[in-house]
């Protein structure tokens, strides 16, 4: 099996390119020689020529003529100069200005020559593969990019469908439920158990759909960025004392405590109460839900050196499995078993997330089984949410 030509030498003298062919006979890669440097070119053309070695006096051209030729055709071959002792400023001009990888004195040590030339190759060899990554990188970005394009093209064309349809079911949802309350409401004449029975399953699923489709919406304007945040500096104490008030009834109905542990020290901060009332309205309808002895505790603590605020909703409810709290703020995702999925549409935490993400904080679990469940977020005290 022939070799690869990798290497070529251009000299002038025949003695010693037959020399230099003798000592590279036994390399793993292939030479050639030749006295013509017009020939040589079209060889560095023709072959997969890496190093290329010059005598610096030449009859018809100068060797650092001929390597500065090299490097304009042929940029990427590694170039060596061969000069004599007296040709040293050749060398410098041919390393300063030519780009020469290395330049050997005359008459050269064989085993350094070889040396020499096979960290050459071997330079070659890496800017080469360095250059091929680079491409393939340059490649792999260009798809992902057109492959980010057309997921933002698919997930817009997804969100303004769900805006759409979501929008076009509330007329006739509203209708159905006008009509049901008419009805249960005896308007139409007397109802007896079983019609009153039915009646109310239905009022209560379309209250569920209803429910869905305001989430959904929700969602998808705080998704999108539609939804402007109403930035107020104030108390967030107050937010939590109007939500513990709005689910105490809910509370006392399972014989639960739901109680405040407020930091009175809280400073202001910016932040919209009427998302910040949802937030807390999921939490603890959650808490609630999953809790059956027990109770509630909302905590509020000031973090001023880290310049945020944290809140936290406890329970003592049935905790939550490792594997699930992943899934928790995802869209979608209910927890627990059906007769505590029922009424629930899998977006509350996903909306909570949101809301906190764009008000320039984050959420987070603490839970085990059996143990109950802490819900915690932050809010920053100087404004950085997310537009």
């Amino acid at each position: 099996m022939s070799q690869e030509i990798n290497v070529l030498f251009l000299d002038d003298e025949k003695s010693i390119l037959s020399s230099l062919r003798r000592l590279f006979i036994n390399e793993p890669y292939g030479v050639i020689t030749t006295s013509d440097y017009k020939e040589a070119l079209d060889l560095i053309g023709k072959e997969n020529i890496k190093v290329v070695l010059s005598d610096h006096r030449m009859p018809e051209i100068k060797g650092t003529e001929f390597l500065h030729k090299v490097k304009d055709m042929y940029p990427h071959t590694i170039r060596i100069l061969f000069t004599g002792f007296a040709e040293f400023s050749a060398a410098e001009d041919a390393i300063n200005v030519g780009e020469v990888f290395r330049f050997i004195s005359k008459p050269w040590d064989s085993a350094e020559l070889k040396m020499i030339v096979g960290q050459a190759i071997h330079q070659f060899d890496i800017v080469k593969e360095n250059k091929e990554l680079m491409e393939l990188t340059r490649n792999k970005n260009r798809e992902l990019e057109i492959l980010n394009k057309k997921l933002k093209g698919m997930y817009e064309v997804q969100k303004e469908f769900t805006s759409t349809v979501s929008h076009e079911l509330r007329t006739p949802l509203a209708s159905m439920k006008s009509t049901v309350d008419l009805v249960l409401g005896e308007a139409p004449g007397k109802l007896n158990e079983d019609q009153k029975k039915f009646l109310t399953k239905t009022k209560n699923n379309v209250d569920r759909l209803n429910r869905l489709i305001n989430d959904i919406l929700d969602l998808t304007k705080l998704e999108s960025g539609k939804t402007e945040l109403n930035l107020k500096f104030g108390n967030i104490n107050q937010v939590i004392l109007e939500a513990i008030e709005a689910h105490e009834s809910a509370a006392k109905e399972k014989s639960l405590f739901l109680k405040a542990e407020v930091d009175e020290n809280l400073p202001e901060l910016p932040f919209d109460s009427d998302k910040l009332q949802q937030v807390f309205s999921n939490l603890l309808a959650n808490a609630i839900k999953f809790t059956e002895q027990g109770g509630i505790t909302v905590s509020s603590s000031n973090n001023q050196e880290k310049n945020h605020v944290e809140i936290c909703i406890k329970d003592t409810g049935v905790g939550i499995k490792e594997e699930d709290k992943v899934k928790l703020f995802q869209k979608f995702q209910q927890l627990g078993d059906a007769a505590q999925r029922s009424g629930g549409t899998g977006l509350g935490l996903a909306i909570c997330k949101e809301i906190v993400v764009r008000h320039g904080g984050k959420i987070w679990v603490e839970s085990e089984p059996g143990k109950g469940s802490a819900f915690h977020f932050i809010l920053p005290i100087q404004e950085r949410r997310k537009d």
